[in-house]
Formats: C-alpha cells, structure tokens, sequence
C-alpha cells in the first residue's frame, strides 16, 4: 500500500482552526466557567451542574450514530462540516443573546434556555465529528497525526492561557461587570472566536474518497457497528477503555470546582487561574504526547492517562487536608490554593493525553471507508454514559457526598488502565 501523502495546506489550517477552537471553548469552558455560573444562577445546586454537562455531552453523541449511514455514502465530508459551522454560530450567537436578554430576574427560564441552546450546539458539533475525522484521517498521515493534534494542543492550551487570565479579569469584582452581564460578556467572545476558527477549517482542501453507491437503512448500519466491535479486539479494548474514561471524568471534573468552593473553602474569583492551570499543563504535555503518538505509539498516552485517571480523584480527595497556610500572600493564595491549582494541572495531563491517543488510536484502526461506522457505535455506546455527570450529581446530592463520587471516579480509572493495558499497537500488528 503506498504511503499516505501529507497536505502542508490541511496541516497549517488544522492547527489554525484547533487554536481558536481551544481558545474559544475556554471563555465558556464547562468544568470551570460555565459550572461556576450554573452555581450562581440555581443558588448553588449542584443538581444543575450534573444537568447542564450532561446535556451537553449527550449533544456531541447522539449525531454519530444517526448519520453514519449517511456519512458511508458521501465522497466528500465537507458540506456536512460547513453545514455543522453554520449551526454552531447560531446557537453560539444565540446563547449571548440569551444572557443578555433574559437576565437574572428569571434564573429558571435562562437556565433552561442556555441549556438548550448549549444541546443545540454541541449536536452541531457532533454533525462535524466524522467530517472533522475523515478529512484529517485522508490528509494526515499516521506519522504526522501526533505532531499534528500537539499542534493544535500546544497552540490551542496558550491561546486558552491568555483567555483563562482574561476570564479570571472577567469574573473578578475588579473587572466592573455583574452577574450575569460578565457571562454575556465571555459567551460574546466565545461565538467571535469559535466563528473564526471553524471558518477556517471550511477552506481545508478534501478529495474524494471511496464511499458506498448506495446509502444502507438504519436499522443495517447500526448492525454493521456490533460487528466490528465483535471481530476487532483492538477496537473491543477501545471502546471499554473510552467507557470508562467517560465515567472516570463525568464522576471527577465537573465536580472539582463545586467540592474546592463548598469543601475546601477555595475563592470564586480563582476558577479562572484552575482552568489557566489546566490550560498550561494540557498544551505542555502536548509536547511529549505528540512525541509518543508519532514515534512510540498511541497504546502509551492511554496507559498514561489511565494512571491519571487514578492520580486526579486521589488528589482530589486530599484537597480539603492541606492547610490554609500562606503561600503568595500578596496574590491572595495560600497553600490549599496552590494545591488545587496543581490538580487542575493533573486534569489538564489525564484530557490531553486521553484526547490524542483516543483519537489517534481510533483514527489508526479504521481506514477511510468504514470509518463512518467505526465512529458510529463508538459514540452510540458513550450516549448513556453522557448522563453520567447527572448520576454524579444525584450521588453527591444536597448532603454533599463529593468524597463518594470521586472515589467511584478512581474505580472507573483503574478499569481505564486495566483496558489500555490490553490493547495492541496497531502499527507494528500485521
């Protein structure tokens, strides 16, 4: 088989769109800013949190499995991508609006439309899931994937650097917004950049690639998804191992913020340095993940976030044992402080290692044909997993059970690394 040839153009876009996109999911990031404004806004019930990223994840899953069939039989993807940019500025768009118009005054009501215009979006996104995927799977070489996606991590982890400061600014007294006017503010920011970036990605070159004559029925492609999961062992382990990375971090991150703020007596205006922390050691970390990724292989970076899968809720549950100590008095941190910093630094290492070696791994065992399908029931499995974060906020509930949640987050974590241990290397398997 000849070598796959890379797109310099593709390569250089990529990198372009995947800064913007990381710098734009940073002014509203989930597990940090929109958590906190959750809490504001429903009087600190962490009930809401478990809805809110739980309909947001069940958005980027539900897509996959639907449009598969459809995907099969296209021989070029971006149509579909440019069809899910045209969705997400709106719901982005739509979502400013929605803070800036309803206001306070009407907590339920601005609750409920931000988390359907959130839904909204994150299922466009998932329409441009397997378009993203196709094109970088014909344009990107295996061997050029993990400096690829480092790229865009690196790049993508300083950009969200400058916006974690700026949301710090934006959700400190100092900055002269008040609640919810500093959301609105962050929610604008978030739809300019993501329209830039997702722009950009519209003008990567794409030729045709084999697809089926014909569209197969539903009911057929959904079929064809548990047979690949049956034949393929490799794929087996992947899917075993992504299961119980959802519940791992579905259990852990939307959940460290409300346990540091209820639990460990931690400041609000500091959820804008956790996610800066996360931010840097994510793109820092990129560097040796694109490494492994290209030279070693994808197997390592999961068994590597598996082990910190295990590390963050361990850490996590040590949080409230630091002492308040004073650490950089003149800043307004003390020795708790800077540990909870450290683990959203842990965090930033178990998502970028788990990110790229999930994708690059997935990407490495599916050619360019049956991909749509591999995609399909990899994302049709984690649909009940993307109610994972409303389970975790029903155990910890009004009592506050966050020790019995995050010790469930480190079970599933071992599950992870027993399933990463197990798996192949696909390039050097016949």
């Amino acid at each position: 088989m000849a070598e796959q040839e890379l797109s310099p153009r593709n390569l250089v876009l990529g990198v372009i769109n995947g800064t913007l996109i990381w710098a734009s999911q940073a002014f509203l990031d989930p597990t940090t800013v929109l958590t906190v404004f959750a809490l504001d806004l429903m009087g600190g019930n962490v009930l809401w949190v478990g809805v809110l990223i739980s309909l947001i994840t069940m958005g980027t899953y539900w897509p996959q499995a639907v449009l598969a069939s459809v995907f099969e039989s296209q021989p070029r993807y971006m149509p579909y991508y440019r069809l899910s940019t045209v969705l997400r500025v709106i719901a982005r768009f739509g979502i400013w609006l929605a803070i800036a118009g309803v206001g306070a005054s009407q907590p339920l009501t601005l609750f409920i439309v931000v988390v359907v215009l959130l839904f909204a979006f994150t299922s466009a996104a998932g329409v441009g899931i397997t378009p993203f995927y196709g094109i970088v799977g014909d344009t990107i070489p295996v061997t050029w994937r993990g400096k690829f996606f480092g790229l865009r991590f690196l790049l993508g982890g300083i950009a969200s650097l400058g916006a974690g400061l700026y949301v710090k600014h934006v959700l400190s007294q100092a900055s002269g917004f008040t609640f919810p006017d500093n959301y609105a503010h962050l929610a604008l920011l978030t739809a300019i950049t993501g329209l830039v970036g997702w722009g950009v990605f519209c003008f990567m070159s794409e030729s045709a690639h084999p697809s089926r004559s014909r569209r197969l029925a539903l009911g057929k492609q959904l079929a064809r998804g548990p047979r690949l999961f049956r034949r393929n062992a490799n794929f087996r382990r992947l899917v075993r191992a992504r299961a119980f990375f959802e519940i791992a971090q579905a259990l852990c991150l939307p959940f460290i913020v409300p346990f540091a703020l209820q639990v460990g007596g931690v400041a609000k205006a500091l959820v804008g340095l956790f996610l800066v922390a996360r931010m840097l050691s994510f793109s820092g970390g990129s560097i040796l993940w694109s490494y492994i990724s290209d030279n070693i292989g994808n197997r390592l970076l999961l068994l590597i976030s598996g082990i910190c899968a295990i590390a963050l809720p361990a850490m996590i549950l040590l949080g409230p044992r630091v002492p308040q100590a004073p650490l950089l008095p003149s800043y307004g941190l003390d020795l708790r402080d800077g540990y909870f910093v450290l683990v959203f630094a842990m965090a930033g290492l178990f998502l970028g290692s788990q990110l790229l070696g999930q994708t690059n791994y997935l990407l490495e065992i599916s050619d360019t044909r049956t991909r749509p399908t591999y995609l399909g029931f990899y994302f049709s499995v984690l649909i009940p997993l993307a109610w994972m974060p409303l389970v975790g906020s029903l155990i910890i509930g009004h009592a506050g059970r966050y020790q019995l949640g995050f010790v469930l987050s480190l079970v599933a974590g071992i599950g992870l690394l027993i399933n990463a241990v197990n798996l192949g290397e696909p390039r050097n398997e016949d």
